[in-house]
């Protein structure tokens, strides 16, 4: 955020009191005083001058403190500038109309300086925290105007396109600057929940970002006659991951529309290559080198097959009472500036069994740092967790790993976003 001294407008027509005022003002760090002993040539240059704070006398010769006030609020963007009127009467009237006119608060004649400064440096703390929120809502919206033209290049479809356009519009009319609401935005791209429901005899997704917004995303969607169900890790976390799962959706739906369903390599390696073209990392024209993560699983046959490819990614498999087996990925992810843009990536068919459990995770969980071994979480602890609680419901299962997290970590902050996702196939793979 930039940092800019406090230009503070001061009006009275006493010079005596506009040169104490004055001095207290200067008294106050990063606050540059603006005097005017005529409220007239103050209205003129706040009406072309953004100031942080006025402070306005009561009593004064052709244009009274509420007359000023009426005017100044007039003034376009002037709303939430604090204006303070300086008044040596008591009366309760006066207070009311200047509250209705649009005044923040008031300083009584004679000044208590102690007093004056403490209230000015109050509002200045409320001034600061509405220029950030505007500052914020400005990255807000050139941000937007960059997820636009990713979409544009992926082209998506218009239906497609004009719904997100029209809940980033409506999200930045909403508040400005408010980082929750895209959190919204980025919550409405992820997968129904009623469908993901139906689509398994049990599982659990436990999706939290480390910020409020994140850079891992998962997806549950139908795909020919089966079911594509992936997770995926993006480069970073916050906002600029979160513009990654965003970018990286968008290359996922546009893939599954070009290839076969089953072609899971295919798949994968076509998503590279519409990240990498987005980015323009497949030249050398882009400056960014980002990428994500990716574990795909097709379920075909009502769930009694089951594929899997991975991108940097491996897929875990257990049977209660067994232990858990892994199936790792190519060596490669997806989108970045190193990975060949002909990359090809395999995929293998997974036996599954009666009761057979799948999971997999971010390195969210195996990366964080527990305060008092100051490790990382690790696979192998990951592993064992997951075999001693392998014949719980998924639900218990994902507050188990959850709790198991929290338990490790302690007081170490959260280092990345969080993705742990565990499924049971269709009841055709269980019976």
């Amino acid at each position: 955020m930039t940092s800019q001294p406090f230009r503070i407008v001061v009006i009275d027509d006493s010079r005596s009191v506009l040169s104490l005022l004055t001095r207290l003002v200067e008294t106050v760090s990063d606050c540059v005083p603006v005097p005017f002993s005529d409220a007239h040539a103050a209205l003129d240059w706040c009406a072309g001058n953004e100031a942080d704070l006025v402070i306005v006398d009561y009593i004064m010769p052709k244009m009274d403190g509420l007359r000023f006030i009426e005017a100044f609020r007039r003034i376009p963007d002037r709303g939430e500038i604090p204006l303070v009127m300086v008044t040596g009467s008591d009366a309760q009237t006066v207070r009311y109309k200047a509250l209705q006119l649009g005044a923040t608060d008031f300083v009584n004649k004679p000044i208590d300086t102690v007093e004056f400064i403490t209230r000015l440096r109050n509002l200045l703390v409320m001034r600061q925290h509405f220029k950030e929120t505007r500052e914020r809502a400005e990255i807000l919206r050139k941000a937007k105007e960059e997820v636009d033209r990713a979409f544009e290049q992926l082209r998506i479809t218009h239906a497609e396109l004009e719904t997100t356009k029209n809940e980033l519009g409506d999200a930045f009319a909403v508040i400005e600057g408010s980082i929750h609401y895209a959190s919204r935005i980025q919550r409405s791209i992820l997968p129904n929940h009623e469908f993901v429901e139906q689509s398994f005899l049990d599982h659990f997704i436990l999706w939290e970002p480390r910020d409020v917004v994140g850079g891992d995303m998962y997806w549950c969607c139908p795909w020919g006659d089966g079911l594509l169900f992936g997770l995926g890790d993006c480069t970073g976390h916050g906002v600029p991951g979160a513009f990654m799962t965003l970018i990286s959706s968008g290359a996922l739906e546009r893939a599954r529309a070009e290839i076969e369903p089953g072609q899971l390599g295919a798949l994968i390696a076509r998503t590279h290559q519409l990240v990498q073209i987005t980015l323009k990392q497949d030249s050398d024209q882009g400056e960014s080198d980002d990428g994500m993560e990716l574990g795909l699983c097709y379920l075909a046959g009502g769930g009694a097959r089951m594929l899997f490819a991975g991108a940097r990614f491996s897929l875990f498999t257990l049977v209660p009472g067994e232990a858990v087996s892994e199936i790792k990925g190519d060596k490669r992810g997806i989108g970045y500036r190193k990975v060949p843009f002909d990359q090809r990536y395999n995929q293998v068919a997974v036996a599954l069994r009666p009761g057979m459990r799948v999971y997999m995770t971010t390195d969210g969980l195996t990366d964080q740092i527990g305060s008092e071994v100051r490790r990382g979480f690790g696979k192998a602890r990951l592993l064992e967790l997951l075999a001693r609680i392998g014949a719980q419901s998924l639900a218990e299962q994902k507050a188990a790993v959850h709790q198991a997290l929290l338990d490790h970590q302690g007081s170490e902050s959260r280092r990345d976003d969080l993705s742990v996702v565990g499924f049971l196939p269709h009841p055709a793979a269980a019976h």
